[in-house]
C-alpha cells in the first residue's frame, strides 16, 4: 500500500504470492479514517496481510514525521484489521511507477499512480529474500 494523506495507492499479489498487479486508490478525507478504509478494502479482496510502504531512505526531520504518521497508520490498520501489517521502505517508488507510466504511454500525473507505486512497494515484500523456514532459530 502506498499511504498518501489524500490518496491511498492499493495493489494485490497473486495467489503464489511472486506478482503484484494494481488494484485501486483510495480517496481519502481524513488520515483519522484511513485505517477503516484500508481495512475494508483488505477484507473485499481477501487479504492475509497488508504491506504499508514507509519512507526510510531519505533524510531529515520532516522524513522521520513521515515515518511516524505511517507507522501509527500501520498500528491503527494492525487493530482495526486484525490483519499482519508489514513496513517496507517505499524510497523512490513514486518516481518508478512514475517512469513505467510514461514508457507505458499514459501521464505520470494520473491519479492511479498511487496504485502503480503500491504496485512497486508491494512487488519489493514479494522479491525480498528470506530466511529458510527452520533458519529463524
Amino acid at each position: 500500500m502506498d499511504f498518501g494523506l489524500r490518496r491511498l495507492g492499493i495493489a494485490l499479489s497473486d495467489e503464489d504470492a511472486s506478482l503484484a498487479r494494481p488494484l485501486r486508490v483510495l480517496e481519502i478525507t481524513s488520515v483519522r479514517h484511513a485505517p477503516e478504509a484500508v481495512a475494508a478494502a483488505a477484507k473485499d479482496a481477501d487479504a492475509g496481510s497488508v504491506v504499508v510502504g514507509v519512507p526510510l531512505g531519505l533524510e531529515g526531520e520532516e522524513r522521520r514525521q513521515e515515518v511516524r504518521r505511517v507507522e501509527r497508520f500501520a498500528r491503527a490498520l494492525r487493530k482495526c484489521s486484525g490483519l499482519e501489517v508489514f513496513l517496507m521502505d517505499e524510497s523512490m517508488s513514486t518516481r518508478e511507477a512514475g517512469e513505467r507510466a510514461r514508457e507505458a504511454g499514459r501521464a505520470d500525473q494520473d491519479p492511479s499512480l498511487h496504485a502503480h507505486a503500491a504496485t512497486v512497494i508491494l512487488q519489493r515484500w514479494l522479491d525480498r529474500p528470506r530466511k529458510p523456514r527452520g533458519a529463524e532459530r
